[in-house]
């Protein structure tokens, strides 16, 4: 069972907000569902971790789609997430694995390769705003707080890990947002470096170290006091089902529909979640009457 969470506050004396979120089991059962080699989770992982992050500031209904459109074997990898506390992705090669750096650590930033990151924001009147930059590293994080910096001119500090053990189960995954809010002065920006260089271990051995989100959160702010504002639940969940799909079926038109119906079957598979659906001749029958 999924217990992953999600917590924003304040720190500085007002003067900073933070979001923080754990993600452990969130990336595992997508590590599960897709069968995902060691970097092509730790590619998903922290996408859907900073997915998580930025959709933490959206309102009622409206999502938010990362996509890391990079030339690396990875041929890319989607994430979209909600205000909910829900996310969902993929990698368009699941399979593609590296030697890992000199460091031991995963080459996710060879795995994405050079390209660009597009932020699509769907709000809820339907009006759908995308921003794209070009990929300053392929390590994710330095990339989603140059988008943030360059598209909405927001200067942030972020922290993304997924720890995965040589089983390929995630151990550890979580994401760690700082911004600056107006009336920060240069000794607040200071602080918060000072917080972050004082790390001795990355975010995601701590949260597989930590066994709770207050644990969690007494690793990363060290000696600063800090507030929490609100405290939400996290976790992947997808929104397909076989109603939809069936709808997506509808708009092949009559002729692709009949020829699945000779074919005897139709069988789909959701990029999102991997989730198969088959659809019998019956079932096809009755899609081809909505048509």
């Amino acid at each position: 069972m999924q217990h992953d969470e999600l917590w924003i506050g304040t720190m500085l004396e007002g003067k900073a907000r933070w979001v923080a979120v754990r993600t452990t089991d969130t990336v595992e059962e997508a590590r599960r569902r897709h069968g995902m080699s060691p970097v092509a989770t730790a590619a998903l992982g922290r996408l859907m971790t900073g997915t998580l992050i930025l959709a933490s500031s959206l309102k009622g209904e409206e999502n938010i789609t990362l996509r890391l459109l990079g030339d690396g074997p990875l041929q890319g990898v989607v994430a979209v997430g909600n205000a909910q506390g829900v996310v969902r992705g993929y990698v368009q090669e699941p399979l593609a694995d590296l030697p890992l750096k000199a460091s031991g650590k995963l080459d996710v930033a060879t795995a994405v390769g050079h390209g660009e990151l597009a932020v699509s924001r769907s709000l809820q009147n339907g009006e759908v705003y995308t921003g794209m930059v070009p990929l300053v590293s392929g390590e994710i994080a330095e990339d989603l707080v140059h988008y943030l910096l360059t598209s909405e001119q927001i200067p942030s500090a972020m922290l993304l890990g997924v720890l995965v053990e040589k089983d390929y189960h995630v151990a550890g995954a979580a994401g760690f947002l700082i911004q600056p809010l107006p009336g920060a002065n240069e000794e607040d920006i200071q602080a918060i470096e000072r917080l972050l260089g004082q790390l001795r271990v990355g975010i995601s051995e701590l949260a597989a170290q930590s066994q709770s989100m207050d644990e969690l959160l007494d690793h990363l702010m060290g000696q600063l006091p800090f507030h929490v504002l609100e405290r939400r639940v996290a976790g992947f969940s997808c929104t397909c089902s076989k109603a939809r799909l069936s709808d997506t079926l509808v708009s092949l038109g009559k002729k692709e529909i009949a020829d699945l119906i000779s074919d005897g079957k139709a069988e789909m598979v959701c990029h999102f979640c991997n989730e198969y659906y088959l659809f019998n001749k019956e079932e096809l029958q009755q899609i081809l009457e909505r048509v």
